[in-house]
């Protein structure tokens, strides 16, 4: 049976010990969970994703397993292709791992972290000189904030999971507990919570991207899928969530019946990694300021306009002006 390394890739055949974390989760779970990654997605953007089996002592209070395979998003610094190209740092080799686990272990990693956190301009001001285990630990606390974005939203979309977004099943973590490779195979023991990769499993929704609707539905469905997806903006929106990476990519349209038939297609939105929710002292004017500049709905409804007349087929769609009067018709910064 494989299992985890610390120095390979996720590989189809491997066996994932995940800890069950505090928080919204199905009922019954067990606290450890075996899962078996069954297929690797392509592209790995800011989180990897995999389908997997979980074994079937993962609901030891429930009468039956289910039979459906789950959607396995881990937020891995490793192996976050956007993440590490977006802050200009290089894949990830063995060697980086190393230089992260002894700033882990020395301390060193926690200490960056708190300069990174409260030296004003720390950031700007060093990033050219951080060695290899600083950048492995930079990476990892960006990890952890989409991580976080993505599980606060789900806990604000609670009463549509199932339907306009897939259902969370458990926050998880798989732990990096591997022996330190330059310290004689002694095992990390300070900081160690530094070390796991967090995660999600999600319901898996077999299906296609928006992206890819004029390819994979009949152009009769074509109003009606784009119709739900910026419904789901709109629903996500209602639930005081504001999402910045909202594109064609980000629904997943699945066919429940006979592909002609224009009603036979559910839209679900997905990737909340970089979403915020509505600060709490946050007014309507700034609230309504920040979705017009956003404008998430246009992201879905324009692009898809545009992409599709290219195709011979007018889509219906307006601008919404449902912000406008708390923003006073002015999106610009106070």
């Amino acid at each position: 049976m494989a299992s985890c390394s610390r120095f390979e890739d996720y590989q189809v055949g491997q066996v994932l010990a995940l800890t069950v974390l505090p928080g919204q989760s199905e009922t019954g779970l067990a606290s450890t969970i075996h899962a078996r990654i069954r297929e690797l997605l392509m592209p790995r953007t800011l989180s990897c994703c995999t389908v997997v089996d979980l074994a079937s002592e993962t609901w030891p209070g429930t009468i039956d397993k289910p039979d459906e395979p789950i959607f396995l998003k881990l937020y891995d610094r490793r192996f976050s292709e956007q993440l590490r190209y977006q802050f200009g740092i290089d894949p990830w080799t063995k060697d980086f791992e190393s230089a992260y686990i002894q700033a882990v272990r020395t301390g060193k990693a926690r200490q960056f972290l708190h300069d990174l956190k409260t030296i004003s301009n720390f950031q700007e001001d060093t990033e050219e000189l951080w060695d290899d285990g600083q950048n492995e630990t930079f990476l990892a606390e960006q990890a952890d904030k989409l991580y976080n974005n993505e599980t606060n939203a789900y806990d604000a979309l609670g009463d549509i999971q199932g339907e306009l977004v897939p259902r969370l099943v458990a926050r998880v973590s798989l732990a990096l507990s591997a022996p330190d490779v330059n310290n004689n195979g002694a095992n990390v023991t300070n900081n160690e919570d530094l070390l796991p990769v967090k995660g999600v499993l999600l319901q898996f929704i077999p299906g296609f991207s928006l992206g890819e609707v004029q390819d994979l539905a009949p152009k009769s469905a074509w109003q009606t899928i784009v119709d739900q997806a910026v419904a789901a903006v709109q629903a996500a929106g209602d639930r005081g969530i504001l999402n910045r990476d909202v594109r064609p990519d980000s629904f997943l349209v699945q066919r429940t019946g006979d592909s002609t038939n224009s009603e036979n297609y559910k839209v679900v939105m997905i990737d909340f990694g970089l979403s915020r929710l509505r600060g709490a002292d946050e007014s309507d004017r700034n609230w309504a300021k920040a979705k017009l500049r956003k404008d998430e709905k246009g992201a879905v409804g324009l692009v898809m306009k545009k992409r599709l007349s290219s195709q011979g087929f007018e889509l219906r769609y307006e601008n919404s002006d449902r912000y406008m009067e708390y923003a006073g018709g002015d999106d610009e910064d106070e």
